[in-house]
């Protein structure tokens, strides 16, 4: 297991004062890589080879968010290698060690310059293969259709990453910014899917596309093909 120390900032809350979802996910994908780092396994280390991380699938579950000014601490472990599919675990916990979310994720490796999937490309470093009681079920593919067309969107300079395309925490974004604070100071997020279908590049006009439902499917369009689906569950504030 590895784990490390936070504390919700001014700039990581919404209106709410909890930590904007998107944030919440960064710190997780830090943590993540500063894990990746201490294996030898990370950025610069793929990087001689021109391999790069890319998260396909990710699933939290919410019992609720950190607020400002709390300590929160992000633990993260790899579960078993599924061929050329390396699942991540993530917990979240308040500073008593209270269970807050709890996250799977899946990833892959690809090349840089082909963008193309590369299989057993860690074969002569393991990763260690840990799990906890806590972990939940790894992602799954988003289910239902969503075929209203909401809002259009430029990805802009500001969104895109060291990978060269639109990091993944800006979709929770487009996901979350098709309501108001209206909205979301009436509910709260119990849980949040997302399939990661295709990268989205700077300029690229996107197309969301929700049901309208309190159990929200999002479908995210480029040129009429799929870039991600998402599937939230609102539950009304008490």
């Amino acid at each position: 297991m590895f784990e490390e120390k936070f504390m919700v900032t001014s700039n990581d809350v919404d209106k709410n004062l909890e930590i904007r979802l998107s944030n919440l996910t960064r710190y997780m994908q830090q943590v993540a890589t500063d894990h990746a780092n201490k294996l030898r396994i990370g950025h610069n280390d793929l990087a001689k080879d021109r391999l790069v991380w890319v998260i396909i699938r990710t699933k939290l579950e919410i019992k609720r968010l950190p607020k400002l000014d709390e300590i929160f601490y992000v633990s993260t472990h790899p579960g078993k290698t599924k061929m050329f599919l390396y699942p991540r675990y993530f917990q979240i916990y308040d500073a008593k060690h209270n269970l807050l979310v709890n996250a799977s994720s899946t990833w892959v490796i690809i090349n840089y310059d082909t963008r193309k999937v590369i299989m057993h490309p860690l074969e002569d470093r393991k990763l260690p293969e840990e799990s906890s009681k806590e972990d939940i079920e790894l992602p799954e593919k988003v289910l239902g259709e969503a075929n209203t067309l909401v809002e259009t969107r430029r990805a802009k300079y500001s969104e895109v990453d060291m990978n060269g395309h639109i990091n993944n925490t800006r979709y929770l974004d487009y996901v979350l910014d098709l309501h108001d604070s209206s909205f979301h100071e009436k509910y709260a997020i119990k849980s949040f899917l997302i399939n990661f279908d295709k990268e989205i590049m700077e300029g690229d006009n996107i197309e969301l596309y929700s049901n309208g439902e309190l159990t929200e499917v999002v479908h995210g369009k480029v040129d009429g093909q799929p870039s991600f689906s998402a599937k939230v569950e609102y539950v009304e504030r008490k």
